[in-house]
C-alpha cells in the first residue's frame, strides 16, 4: 500500500536578523538542523507543513530565509500562520517555488486543509465564519482523507495558562469537522510541546517546537529543557495513517530556563 510522508515543523520564532538569539538560543540554527535531522533520519518527505508562528517579530528578511532554507529541499511546502505571524507578508514572501501558503492541497490520494486560526490582536485562536464556510465547502465537493493543519490547539490541553489561548471557538470547529467522515486527523502547533488525543473519530495531534518547549501541564509559563522536535505522518492509500513525534539529538545548553515569558 502507498503511503505519503508529511513532515510537520512547528512554531519556528525566526527573528528579524540572522544571529539574532531569543531566549539564548538561534532559533533559526535550530528551525536549520531540525530540518536537517529530519531528512538525514526519514529521507525524502512528499510534504513539508510549516504550522505557524514562523517569524518572531516577522519581516520581509525573516520570512525570505525562511523560503530559502525550505527551497534547499525541494518538496512541495505548505505554510500557514500563527499568532506571531503578519499573513499578508507571509503570502507575499512565502509563495515562491515549491513554498507557498496554500489553503487546499491534493496529495495523491489525501487531500491537506490549512486553516487560519489568528484572532487579530491577540494570543488566542479563533476559527472565523469565512474559515468555517471554506472548510465546510471544500469537504462538501472533495471526499479524500483529509489531514486539517492549523496552528492553535481545538481542545484542551492540561497546560492550564495555554488553554486560555487555545481556539475560542474550537467546540465549533470540531462540530463541523464531526460532520465528514473523510477528516481523519487535525494537526497543531502553538502548544511547543508533543501532544495526542481524539474527538469522535477524529485523531489529534499537537507537535513540539523547532526551537524550545514549554513544559507540559505548566499553569504558567516555563521552559522545558527537551530539545527541538518535529512529527512524522505516514498517510495511507486506505485513509489510515501513523505519525510520530522525533528530536533533534542536541543539548539545550544556553536556554534561559529562568524567563517567565518570551
Amino acid at each position: 500500500m502507498a503511503i505519503l510522508k508529511v513532515l510537520q515543523l512547528t512554531d519556528l520564532h525566526i527573528l528579524p536578523h540572522t544571529g539574532d538569539k531569543m531566549l539564548g538560543i538561534d532559533t533559526e540554527q535550530y528551525f536549520q538542523e531540525t530540518l536537517a535531522h529530519a531528512h538525514a533520519t526519514h529521507g525524502q518527505f512528499d510534504l513539508i507543513l510549516l504550522t505557524g508562528d514562523l517569524g518572531q517579530d516577522p519581516s520581509t528578511d525573516s520570512y525570505r530565509r525562511i523560503c530559502r532554507h525550505l527551497q534547499t529541499y525541494q518538496t512541495p511546502c505548505l505554510c500557514l500562520p500563527g499568532n506571531h505571524d503578519d499573513w499578508e507578508l507571509m503570502e507575499t514572501e512565502l509563495n515562491a517555488g515549491v513554498v507557498s501558503c496554500r489553503k487546499h492541497l491534493l496529495l495523491k490520494s489525501w487531500q491537506i486543509i490549512a486553516l487560519n486560526s489568528q484572532k487579530p490582536g491577540s494570543p488566542a485562536g479563533f476559527v472565523s465564519q469565512e474559515e468555517l464556510a471554506f472548510l465546510q465547502q471544500t469537504l462538501s465537493t472533495n471526499d479524500m482523507p483529509a489531514l486539517l493543519a492549523i496552528h492553535h490547539h481545538c481542545v484542551t490541553s492540561r497546560s492550564s495558562w495555554m488553554d486560555t489561548m487555545q481556539i475560542e471557538n474550537g467546540a465549533e470547529l470540531l462540530a463541523v469537522a464531526a460532520r465528514f467522515p473523510q477528516i481523519k486527523a487535525i494537526t497543531c502547533g502553538h502548544l511547543h510541546q508533543e501532544m495526542q488525543t481524539s474527538h469522535k473519530q477524529i485523531a489529534i495531534f499537537a507537535t513540539p517546537a523547532s526551537c524550545f518547549q514549554f513544559k507540559p501541564f505548566a499553569t504558567e509559563f516555563e521552559l522545558d529543557t527537551q530539545a527541538p522536535g518535529y512529527r512524522v505522518f505516514e498517510l495511507y492509500d486506505d485513509g489510515n495513517l501513523q505519525s510520530r513525534c522525533y528530536r533533534v539529538p542536541i543539548s539545550m545548553n544556553g536556554l534561559q530556563t529562568n524567563e517567565h515569558s518570551y
